[in-house]
């Protein structure tokens, strides 16, 4: 199909797949600006991708108590999570199977059971209905409370991420992660890692898959965008970014390790746990890191960076949710982990790292936020779409990946590279033909 002489919009979905399938070509380097702010493509995402494959919930530790619960987004939608008496995590739609009221209006909280705010129906945090308001008088025998329990939600944890789906038959969680667990292992599994405080949100006036995109191989604008930190000192040099190696699995999962490291960024208390943890090859390659930056598909990112507060190297571990909410919008979610066991020195000098830096107000990631607000508002309206414009993800096209990289995946000699963004785009167009 050639330029279409309709709108996306006024497309037929066959017409706009068939057009999405010609124009978005990540074995060439060639992504359209158009798919980052139509509104015909974040429907076709939210029904094949979000509707579909596995998204972040939380971390375990936020549910650490019998009885603890959250409610979180998943797609859209307003879910439940909760740690029950018995200690088993589930989850349910937040919707009373009464009359459809949200069932939880608090975020977070301690409760065995949930009361509706609008007739009164009670249900255990196992999804049971176990109460109804003058049951006898006004049903008499004809309510069977059994066939009223909560919708259930599928959800399953790795390394205490708790991830879920609306998707019926999913993929298994730790196949979807597939090879990409070596990695995560060491942000998440090197330890046991608690969240801090809640998880921070804000509204980026932006595309989801920007930030998808700018974690999962995007080192390159570091030694432009950020580059007040070389200013500051706070590196030897704005190039200091390209050292290190690109990886990207299977699922369009992907990550920039940054190394060598001088000094050792983590606890050194817990170095014969994260031996106990970890293999030879991950505990090697975790003592060496800088940073760790990447994105597992669709839109969770992980951030292990390092700062120095009061003359020491200290690490700090984050990870942000884009949560999509409209084309041109998306609330990001932020959460600061740190390991359980660390000295409370640590953990607070951990903390002041984070907020320096990649907090909501933090000077890094302000600089992000600023450029993903313009990158979508120049991908708007009808422009970018008739006009064919493009975006060149050829870079690292002419590199070969090393033979001899300890971990899976396909891995590059340095993290200048866009093959990481390829991998991301050709599962996303995969995903959106199924």
């Amino acid at each position: 199909m050639s330029k279409p002489e309709v709108l996306l919009d006024e497309m037929t979905r066959e017409e706009t797949l068939q057009y999405l399938n010609e124009t978005v070509r990540p074995e060439e380097g060639v992504i359209p600006a158009y798919i980052l702010a139509d509104p015909t493509i974040y429907k076709l995402e939210h029904e094949k991708i979000f509707m579909k494959t596995w998204i972040l919930l939380g971390h375990e530790s936020e549910l650490s108590q019998k009885n603890d619960y959250l409610t979180r987004d998943l797609a859209g939608y307003s879910v439940i999570i909760t740690r029950s008496s018995d200690g088993e995590l589930r989850a349910f739609y937040n919707m009373c199977t009464h009359r459809g009221m949200k069932l939880c209006r608090a975020d977070k909280g301690n409760k065995a059971n949930f009361t509706c705010p609008y007739h009164g129906f009670n249900f255990k945090n196992t999804g049971e209905l176990i109460g109804v308001p003058l049951q006898n008088d006004i049903y008499g025998d004809k309510m069977d409370k059994s066939k009223m329990s909560l919708n259930k939600v599928t959800i399953a944890t790795y390394k205490g991420l708790i991830f879920g789906t609306w998707n019926d038959n999913p993929q298994p969680l730790e196949d979807f992660l597939g090879d990409y667990k070596w990695y995560l292992d060491m942000v998440f599994g090197r330890t046991e890692m608690e969240v801090v405080g809640p998880p921070q949100k804000f509204i980026v006036h932006s595309n989801w898959k920007i930030g998808s995109d700018n974690f999962v191989s995007d080192s390159y604008h570091t030694m432009v965008t950020h580059g007040s930190i070389a200013a500051l000192g706070m590196v030897p040099s704005a190039t200091y970014s390209k050292r290190g190696y690109q990886v990207h699995t299977n699922n369009g999962h992907g990550c920039n390790i940054g190394m060598p490291n001088p000094d050792f960024a983590f606890p050194e208390n817990l170095i014969d746990e994260y031996k106990a943890n970890l293999s030879a090859a991950q505990f090697e390659m975790m003592s060496n890191l800088k940073n760790l930056i990447g994105t597992v598909f669709p839109n969770l990112s992980i951030l292990v960076s390092h700062t120095k507060i009061k003359d020491q190297l200290i690490s700090n571990t984050t990870m942000r949710l884009w949560k999509p909410v409209g084309p041109d919008k998306m609330e990001v979610m932020t959460w600061f982990l740190v390991e359980k066991g660390a000295t409370e020195d640590w953990k607070e000098r951990s903390r002041e790292a984070y907020i320096l830096t990649f907090s909501p107000s933090g000077i890094f990631e302000q600089d992000d936020t600023e450029v993903f607000t313009d990158i979508t508002a120049a991908a708007s309206g009808t422009m970018p779409y008739t006009k064919q414009l493009t975006y060149n993800y050829t870079m690292g096209m002419h590199r070969e990946p090393v033979k001899d990289f300890p971990g899976p995946g396909v891995a590059y000699p340095d993290k200048f590279s866009e093959a990481g963004s390829r991998n991301f785009y050709r599962y996303w167009l995969d995903l959106m033909n199924s």
